[in-house]
């Protein structure tokens, strides 16, 4: 059952930021912890049909993000989106996703769970729009204009030529929030878009250091490393991760022989490997996967 709030603009509780962008929405249709909507918020966009190295790098952005005590917030699309979310709630983060349809309508109907998942770790999704309003492409492109117009600034994992990450860019930089990109290789075809932004004054970036010295009120926090003997507990104590982590040695694996071995799908196997690897604890190379961490 849906707990729905509606935040109108000259309520206490509408994001402040928000509230002096052009054409800010009129109101707010909210479930979750609206308070989310007062914080430090950054958010993290990115492509749809995005690469396993834009996915590594938004894991990681967003993870080094919430251990600077910010919100994560993005569009709850496929690509870059999702993964900024996922890795925000595997650390217990707070994230914000803004919808482009009413919450009668989820949309992408596969992040259903992940809208379930978000408010049930004290996260909070946002829509202008009305609980039977479907999702329209006109819906997203007015949809960015929010993803952007809470947050102090925005992060562009991947972008390519002429996409929707690009034009939420240069609506970010009309509304005058920050905007910070990764660079690409020259013909990479993820990065044409974000390579274009550091053009046009995009500020470039290379950790998540570089982002929180643009904000005179926050400070950076230098992260603790965590004991091998920790992560390997980590691992251990998620069930779905070790079934098959525990296959994986620092000598070369194929899929088909991890797949022998276990009794999961090969999409299965597919989505935890790509888990793992996003959280570095293994890594792909030519004869398969291996492990980077010393296992106890």
């Amino acid at each position: 059952m849906i707990n729905l709030k509606v935040i109108k603009i000259e309520n206490e509780k509408y994001p402040s930021l928000l509230r002096k962008i052009e054409n800010p929405p009129k109101q707010l249709y909210v479930e979750g912890d609206i308070n989310l909507l007062q914080t430090n918020i950054i958010s993290i966009i990115g492509s749809r049909v995005c690469s396993d190295n834009g996915k590594k790098l938004a894991s990681k952005f967003a993870k080094d993000l919430v251990y600077q005590g910010l919100t994560i917030a993005s569009g709850m699309a496929k690509g870059i989106d999702t993964v900024a979310h996922q890795a925000t709630l595997q650390k217990n983060g707070k994230t914000i996703a803004i919808l482009g349809s009413g919450f009668k309508h989820i949309f992408p109907k596969e992040n259903i769970e992940l809208y379930q998942q978000i408010i049930k770790n004290g996260g909070l999704i946002v829509t202008e729009y009305p609980p039977e309003e479907e999702p329209k492409s006109q819906n997203f492109l007015e949809r960015n204009r929010i993803v952007s117009g809470i947050a102090l600034g925005i992060l562009v994992i991947e972008a390519a030529y002429r996409s929707g990450t690009s034009v939420t860019a240069k609506l970010a930089q009309r509304q005058g929030r920050k905007v910070f990109t990764l660079p690409h290789e020259i013909g990479d075809m993820h990065g044409i878009g974000t390579n274009k932004l550091i053009q046009k004054g995009a500020k470039l970036i290379t950790e998540v250091e570089d982002i929180i010295n643009e904000f005179s009120f926050l400070s950076y926090k230098k992260p603790i490393k965590e004991k091998q003997e920790d992560i390997n507990k980590k691992i251990c104590s998620n069930p779905q991760y070790n079934e098959i982590y525990r296959f994986i040695t620092d000598k070369p694996i194929l899929l088909n022989e991890i797949y022998q071995k276990s009794k999961k799908s090969i999409n299965e196997i597919n989505n935890i490997l790509l888990m793992l690897e996003l959280e570095g604890y293994i890594k792909k190379v030519a004869g398969g996967y291996v492990c980077i961490l010393e296992k106890n």
